[in-house]
Protein backbone atom coordinates (compact mmCIF):
# COMPACT_ATOMS: atom_id res chain seq x y z
CA UNK A 1 0.00 0.00 0.00
CA UNK A 2 1.44 3.32 -1.10
CA UNK A 3 1.08 5.88 1.71
CA UNK A 4 3.10 8.51 -0.08
CA UNK A 5 2.58 11.24 -2.60
CA UNK A 6 0.13 13.30 -4.53
CA UNK A 7 0.12 13.13 -8.29
CA UNK A 8 2.22 15.73 -10.13
CA UNK A 9 0.81 15.28 -13.63
CA UNK A 10 0.33 18.31 -15.81
CA UNK A 11 2.56 20.31 -13.45
CA UNK A 12 -0.51 21.57 -11.67
CA UNK A 13 -1.41 21.58 -7.98
CA UNK A 14 -1.91 18.01 -6.85
CA UNK A 15 -5.25 16.70 -8.03
CA UNK A 16 -7.49 15.86 -5.06
CA UNK A 17 -8.89 13.03 -7.16
CA UNK A 18 -5.54 11.33 -6.71
CA UNK A 19 -5.10 12.24 -3.06
CA UNK A 20 -3.02 9.64 -1.18
CA UNK A 21 -2.12 8.04 -4.47
CA UNK A 22 -5.64 6.62 -4.71
CA UNK A 23 -6.79 6.56 -8.36
CA UNK A 24 -10.31 7.34 -9.42
CA UNK A 25 -11.46 3.82 -10.27
CA UNK A 26 -14.85 4.80 -11.72
CA UNK A 27 -14.39 3.18 -15.11
CA UNK A 28 -17.66 4.51 -16.50
CA UNK A 29 -16.66 8.09 -15.76
CA UNK A 30 -13.28 7.47 -17.37
CA UNK A 31 -14.87 6.13 -20.55
CA UNK A 32 -17.35 9.00 -20.69
CA UNK A 33 -14.47 11.44 -20.41
CA UNK A 34 -12.57 9.60 -23.14
CA UNK A 35 -15.50 9.89 -25.54
CA UNK A 36 -15.84 13.60 -24.85
CA UNK A 37 -12.10 14.22 -25.36
CA UNK A 38 -11.99 12.17 -28.56
CA UNK A 39 -15.02 13.97 -30.00
CA UNK A 40 -13.52 17.35 -29.05
CA UNK A 41 -10.18 16.39 -30.58
CA UNK A 42 -11.82 15.38 -33.84
CA UNK A 43 -13.68 18.71 -33.98
CA UNK A 44 -10.58 20.77 -33.13
CA UNK A 45 -8.47 18.96 -35.76
CA UNK A 46 -11.02 19.82 -38.43
CA UNK A 47 -11.17 23.45 -37.30
CA UNK A 48 -7.36 23.65 -37.12
CA UNK A 49 -7.04 22.65 -40.77
CA UNK A 50 -8.92 25.83 -41.69
CA UNK A 51 -7.64 28.08 -38.92
CA UNK A 52 -4.49 26.62 -37.28
CA UNK A 53 -3.57 29.80 -35.43
CA UNK A 54 -6.81 29.72 -33.44
CA UNK A 55 -7.39 25.99 -33.00
CA UNK A 56 -4.00 24.27 -32.79
CA UNK A 57 -3.72 25.22 -29.09
CA UNK A 58 -7.02 23.40 -28.50
CA UNK A 59 -5.74 20.33 -30.33
CA UNK A 60 -2.63 20.31 -28.13
CA UNK A 61 -4.59 20.84 -24.90
CA UNK A 62 -7.04 18.03 -25.71
CA UNK A 63 -4.20 15.67 -26.61
CA UNK A 64 -2.65 16.48 -23.24
CA UNK A 65 -5.93 15.70 -21.44
CA UNK A 66 -6.22 12.40 -23.31
CA UNK A 67 -2.62 11.62 -22.39
CA UNK A 68 -3.39 12.13 -18.69
CA UNK A 69 -6.48 9.92 -18.96
CA UNK A 70 -4.58 7.14 -20.74
CA UNK A 71 -1.71 7.37 -18.29
CA UNK A 72 -4.17 7.00 -15.40
CA UNK A 73 -5.54 3.88 -17.10
CA UNK A 74 -2.07 2.47 -17.69
CA UNK A 75 -2.42 2.82 -21.48
CA UNK A 76 1.11 4.09 -21.75
CA UNK A 77 1.76 3.86 -25.49
CA UNK A 78 -1.35 5.86 -26.30
CA UNK A 79 -0.50 8.42 -23.62
CA UNK A 80 3.04 8.78 -24.96
CA UNK A 81 1.83 9.42 -28.53
CA UNK A 82 -0.64 12.04 -27.33
CA UNK A 83 1.91 13.82 -25.15
CA UNK A 84 4.52 13.75 -27.93
CA UNK A 85 2.13 15.27 -30.46
CA UNK A 86 0.98 17.85 -27.94
CA UNK A 87 4.59 18.77 -27.15
CA UNK A 88 5.44 19.13 -30.84
CA UNK A 89 2.53 21.54 -31.33
CA UNK A 90 3.36 23.57 -28.22
CA UNK A 91 7.03 23.89 -29.22
CA UNK A 92 6.00 25.34 -32.59
CA UNK A 93 3.53 27.72 -30.96
CA UNK A 94 6.17 28.80 -28.41
CA UNK A 95 8.54 29.80 -31.18
CA UNK A 96 6.06 32.49 -32.22
CA UNK A 97 4.67 33.34 -28.79
CA UNK A 98 6.93 32.08 -25.99
CA UNK A 99 5.15 34.00 -23.25
CA UNK A 100 1.86 32.28 -24.02
CA UNK A 101 3.08 28.75 -24.77
CA UNK A 102 6.32 28.04 -22.89
CA UNK A 103 4.29 27.11 -19.77
CA UNK A 104 2.44 24.51 -21.85
CA UNK A 105 5.74 23.18 -23.22
CA UNK A 106 6.98 22.76 -19.65
CA UNK A 107 3.75 21.10 -18.46
CA UNK A 108 3.84 18.57 -21.29
CA UNK A 109 7.53 17.86 -20.72
CA UNK A 110 6.62 17.21 -17.10
CA UNK A 111 3.90 14.74 -18.12
CA UNK A 112 6.27 12.89 -20.46
CA UNK A 113 8.94 12.88 -17.78
CA UNK A 114 6.57 11.23 -15.30
CA UNK A 115 5.33 8.74 -17.90
CA UNK A 116 8.79 7.64 -19.06
CA UNK A 117 10.68 8.30 -15.82
CA UNK A 118 12.80 10.60 -17.93
CA UNK A 119 14.89 13.06 -15.91
CA UNK A 120 16.02 14.87 -19.07
CA UNK A 121 12.44 15.89 -19.84
CA UNK A 122 11.80 16.93 -16.25
CA UNK A 123 15.01 18.94 -16.06
CA UNK A 124 14.05 20.80 -19.23
CA UNK A 125 10.65 21.51 -17.65
CA UNK A 126 12.38 22.73 -14.48
CA UNK A 127 14.70 25.01 -16.46
CA UNK A 128 11.73 26.51 -18.29
CA UNK A 129 9.77 27.08 -15.09
CA UNK A 130 12.80 28.70 -13.44
CA UNK A 131 13.06 31.17 -16.31
CA UNK A 132 9.34 31.89 -16.15
CA UNK A 133 9.51 32.32 -12.36
CA UNK A 134 12.20 34.97 -12.68
CA UNK A 135 9.73 37.15 -14.57
CA UNK A 136 6.56 36.07 -12.75
CA UNK A 137 7.33 34.36 -9.42
CA UNK A 138 3.76 34.65 -8.14
CA UNK A 139 2.58 32.37 -10.94
CA UNK A 140 5.51 30.05 -11.60
CA UNK A 141 7.33 29.42 -8.32
CA UNK A 142 4.64 26.85 -7.57
CA UNK A 143 5.49 24.97 -10.77
CA UNK A 144 9.20 25.06 -9.94
CA UNK A 145 8.34 23.36 -6.63
CA UNK A 146 6.05 20.78 -8.26
CA UNK A 147 8.70 19.84 -10.82
CA UNK A 148 11.31 19.61 -8.06
CA UNK A 149 8.98 17.24 -6.24
CA UNK A 150 8.53 15.12 -9.38
CA UNK A 151 12.30 14.91 -9.83
CA UNK A 152 12.59 13.90 -6.19
CA UNK A 153 10.02 11.15 -6.69
CA UNK A 154 11.98 9.87 -9.67
CA UNK A 155 15.29 9.99 -7.81
CA UNK A 156 13.73 8.20 -4.83
CA UNK A 157 12.33 5.46 -7.09
CA UNK A 158 15.84 5.00 -8.54
CA UNK A 159 17.32 4.83 -5.02
CA UNK A 160 19.20 8.11 -5.56
CA UNK A 161 18.41 9.22 -2.04
CA UNK A 162 20.66 12.25 -1.65
CA UNK A 163 19.52 13.68 -5.00
CA UNK A 164 15.90 13.08 -3.96
CA UNK A 165 16.51 14.79 -0.61
CA UNK A 166 17.93 17.86 -2.35
CA UNK A 167 14.91 18.11 -4.68
CA UNK A 168 12.39 17.65 -1.85
CA UNK A 169 14.13 20.18 0.39
CA UNK A 170 14.18 22.78 -2.39
CA UNK A 171 10.48 22.17 -3.05
CA UNK A 172 9.68 22.39 0.68
CA UNK A 173 11.53 25.68 0.95
CA UNK A 174 9.43 27.18 -1.87
CA UNK A 175 6.16 25.83 -0.43
CA UNK A 176 6.95 27.33 2.99
CA UNK A 177 7.45 30.74 1.37
CA UNK A 178 4.20 30.41 -0.58
CA UNK A 179 2.33 29.21 2.53
CA UNK A 180 3.31 32.32 4.46
CA UNK A 181 1.30 34.39 2.00
CA UNK A 182 -1.47 31.90 1.33
CA UNK A 183 -1.60 29.15 3.99
CA UNK A 184 -4.99 27.78 2.96
CA UNK A 185 -3.69 26.91 -0.51
CA UNK A 186 -0.09 25.92 0.19
CA UNK A 187 -0.01 24.29 3.63
CA UNK A 188 -1.16 20.99 2.09
CA UNK A 189 1.92 21.09 -0.14
CA UNK A 190 4.17 21.78 2.84
CA UNK A 191 2.68 18.70 4.53
CA UNK A 192 3.13 16.56 1.41
CA UNK A 193 6.80 17.48 1.16
CA UNK A 194 7.35 16.81 4.86
CA UNK A 195 5.80 13.39 4.32
CA UNK A 196 8.07 12.68 1.35
CA UNK A 197 11.13 13.72 3.34
CA UNK A 198 9.94 11.65 6.30
CA UNK A 199 9.67 8.58 4.07
CA UNK A 200 13.18 9.27 2.81
CA UNK A 201 14.51 9.66 6.36
CA UNK A 202 12.83 6.42 7.40
CA UNK A 203 14.34 4.55 4.43
CA UNK A 204 17.79 5.86 5.41
CA UNK A 205 17.27 4.89 9.07
CA UNK A 206 17.21 8.55 10.15
CA UNK A 207 14.30 7.84 12.47
CA UNK A 208 14.50 10.91 14.70
CA UNK A 209 14.47 13.27 11.71
CA UNK A 210 11.70 11.26 10.05
CA UNK A 211 9.52 11.44 13.15
CA UNK A 212 9.88 15.24 13.34
CA UNK A 213 8.77 15.60 9.72
CA UNK A 214 5.84 13.20 10.11
CA UNK A 215 4.70 14.97 13.28
CA UNK A 216 4.79 18.40 11.63
CA UNK A 217 2.87 17.03 8.62
CA UNK A 218 0.31 15.38 10.94
CA UNK A 219 -0.19 18.64 12.83
CA UNK A 220 -0.85 20.49 9.56
CA UNK A 221 -3.28 17.84 8.31
CA UNK A 222 -5.19 17.81 11.62
CA UNK A 223 -5.67 21.58 11.37
CA UNK A 224 -6.77 21.31 7.74
CA UNK A 225 -9.15 18.45 8.57
CA UNK A 226 -10.96 20.58 11.15
CA UNK A 227 -12.07 22.88 8.34
CA UNK A 228 -12.36 20.29 5.55
CA UNK A 229 -12.58 16.75 6.97
CA UNK A 230 -13.71 15.15 3.72
CA UNK A 231 -10.50 16.19 1.97
CA UNK A 232 -7.94 15.91 4.75
CA UNK A 233 -9.01 13.11 7.09
CA UNK A 234 -7.45 10.55 4.72
CA UNK A 235 -4.16 12.45 5.01
CA UNK A 236 -4.42 12.44 8.81
CA UNK A 237 -4.88 8.66 8.76
CA UNK A 238 -2.01 8.20 6.32
CA UNK A 239 0.36 10.22 8.49
CA UNK A 240 -0.70 8.23 11.56
CA UNK A 241 0.09 5.03 9.67
CA UNK A 242 3.50 6.35 8.65
CA UNK A 243 4.24 7.30 12.24
CA UNK A 244 3.05 3.90 13.40
CA UNK A 245 5.37 2.11 10.98
CA UNK A 246 8.29 4.28 12.08
CA UNK A 247 7.55 3.80 15.80
CA UNK A 248 7.17 0.06 15.35
CA UNK A 249 10.61 -0.06 13.70
CA UNK A 250 12.00 1.82 16.72
CA UNK A 251 10.29 -0.63 19.12
CA UNK A 252 8.00 2.12 20.46
CA UNK A 253 5.07 -0.27 20.49
CA UNK A 254 2.63 1.75 22.61
CA UNK A 255 2.93 4.80 20.35
CA UNK A 256 2.75 2.65 17.20
CA UNK A 257 -0.38 0.91 18.45
CA UNK A 258 -2.14 4.19 19.25
CA UNK A 259 -1.26 5.62 15.83
CA UNK A 260 -2.37 2.55 13.88
CA UNK A 261 -5.59 2.24 15.89
CA UNK A 262 -6.53 5.88 15.24
CA UNK A 263 -5.69 5.44 11.54
CA UNK A 264 -7.81 2.28 11.41
CA UNK A 265 -10.77 4.01 13.05
CA UNK A 266 -10.56 6.87 10.53
CA UNK A 267 -10.23 4.59 7.50
CA UNK A 268 -13.20 2.48 8.69
CA UNK A 269 -15.35 5.62 8.90
CA UNK A 270 -14.21 6.73 5.45
CA UNK A 271 -14.86 3.24 4.03
CA UNK A 272 -18.48 3.33 5.21
CA UNK A 273 -19.09 6.23 2.82
CA UNK A 274 -16.68 5.16 0.09
CA UNK A 275 -15.72 1.48 0.39
CA UNK A 276 -14.20 1.18 -3.08
CA UNK A 277 -11.60 3.82 -2.27
CA UNK A 278 -10.87 3.20 1.41
CA UNK A 279 -11.29 -0.55 2.03
CA UNK A 280 -7.71 -1.15 0.76
CA UNK A 281 -6.47 1.25 3.44
CA UNK A 282 -8.55 -0.49 6.10
CA UNK A 283 -6.96 -3.80 5.06
CA UNK A 284 -3.42 -2.39 5.03
CA UNK A 285 -3.88 -0.87 8.48
CA UNK A 286 -5.36 -4.12 9.84
CA UNK A 287 -2.20 -5.80 8.58
CA UNK A 288 -0.06 -3.28 10.45
CA UNK A 289 -2.00 -3.62 13.71
CA UNK A 290 -2.21 -7.40 13.36
CA UNK A 291 1.53 -7.83 12.98
CA UNK A 292 2.21 -5.38 15.80
CA UNK A 293 -0.06 -7.20 18.28
CA UNK A 294 0.30 -10.70 16.81
CA UNK A 295 -3.47 -10.49 16.42
CA UNK A 296 -4.70 -13.21 14.09
CA UNK A 297 -8.24 -11.83 13.93
CA UNK A 298 -7.03 -8.53 12.48
CA UNK A 299 -4.90 -10.24 9.83
CA UNK A 300 -7.72 -12.64 8.92
CA UNK A 301 -10.01 -9.63 8.45
CA UNK A 302 -7.37 -8.03 6.24
CA UNK A 303 -7.06 -11.26 4.27
CA UNK A 304 -10.82 -11.48 3.75
CA UNK A 305 -10.89 -7.87 2.51
CA UNK A 306 -7.98 -8.43 0.11
CA UNK A 307 -9.62 -11.58 -1.30
CA UNK A 308 -12.74 -9.56 -2.11
CA UNK A 309 -10.71 -6.73 -3.61
CA UNK A 310 -8.55 -9.12 -5.66
CA UNK A 311 -11.64 -10.65 -7.25
CA UNK A 312 -12.50 -7.23 -8.70
CA UNK A 313 -8.94 -6.01 -9.37
CA UNK A 314 -6.40 -8.86 -9.26
CA UNK A 315 -3.55 -6.84 -10.77
CA UNK A 316 -3.62 -4.33 -7.91
CA UNK A 317 -4.52 -6.53 -4.96
CA UNK A 318 -3.03 -9.99 -5.51
CA UNK A 319 0.39 -8.81 -4.24
CA UNK A 320 -1.26 -7.46 -1.07
CA UNK A 321 -3.18 -10.73 -0.73
CA UNK A 322 0.08 -12.70 -0.90
CA UNK A 323 1.76 -10.47 1.65
CA UNK A 324 -1.16 -10.96 4.06
CA UNK A 325 -1.08 -14.73 3.60
CA UNK A 326 2.61 -14.63 4.42
CA UNK A 327 1.94 -12.57 7.56
CA UNK A 328 -0.74 -15.03 8.65
CA UNK A 329 1.68 -17.90 8.03
CA UNK A 330 4.26 -16.21 10.28
CA UNK A 331 1.70 -15.91 13.09
CA UNK A 332 0.50 -19.50 12.72
CA UNK A 333 4.09 -20.76 12.65
CA UNK A 334 4.88 -18.85 15.86
CA UNK A 335 1.84 -20.50 17.49
CA UNK A 336 2.98 -23.94 16.31
CA UNK A 337 0.02 -24.23 13.90
CA UNK A 338 2.22 -25.74 11.25
CA UNK A 339 -0.44 -27.14 8.94
CA UNK A 340 -2.22 -23.79 8.67
CA UNK A 341 1.09 -21.96 8.23
CA UNK A 342 2.12 -24.34 5.44
CA UNK A 343 -1.17 -23.79 3.58
CA UNK A 344 -0.81 -20.01 3.83
CA UNK A 345 2.83 -20.01 2.73
CA UNK A 346 2.04 -22.31 -0.20
CA UNK A 347 -0.84 -20.15 -1.40
CA UNK A 348 1.32 -17.04 -1.08
CA UNK A 349 4.16 -18.74 -2.99
CA UNK A 350 1.82 -19.87 -5.75
CA UNK A 351 0.50 -16.33 -6.17
CA UNK A 352 3.99 -14.81 -6.16
CA UNK A 353 5.13 -17.31 -8.82
CA UNK A 354 2.22 -16.32 -11.06
CA UNK A 355 2.93 -12.63 -10.51
CA UNK A 356 6.63 -13.18 -11.23
CA UNK A 357 5.87 -14.76 -14.59
CA UNK A 358 4.15 -11.56 -15.68
CA UNK A 359 6.53 -9.16 -13.96
CA UNK A 360 9.78 -10.83 -12.84
CA UNK A 361 11.55 -7.55 -12.08
CA UNK A 362 8.97 -6.56 -9.45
Amino acid sequence: MDWTRKDGKNAEPADKRNNLGIPDRDQNRMEDARKEYEESLKTYRELARKDPETYLPYVAATLNDLGILNSDQNRMEEARKEYEESLKIYRKLAQKDPEAYLPSVAATLNNLGILDRDKTRMKEALKTYRELAQKDPATYLLYVAITRNNLGNLDSAQNLMEEARKEYEEALKIYRVLAQKNPETYLPYVATMLNNLGILDSAQNRMKEGRKKYEEALKIYRELAQKDPETYLPDVATMLNNLGILDSARNRMKEARNEHEEALKTFRELAQKNPETYLPYVAATLNNVGMLDRDQNRIEEALKTYRELAQKDPQTFRPELSLTLNNLGILDSAQNRMKEARNEYEEALKTYRELAQKNPET
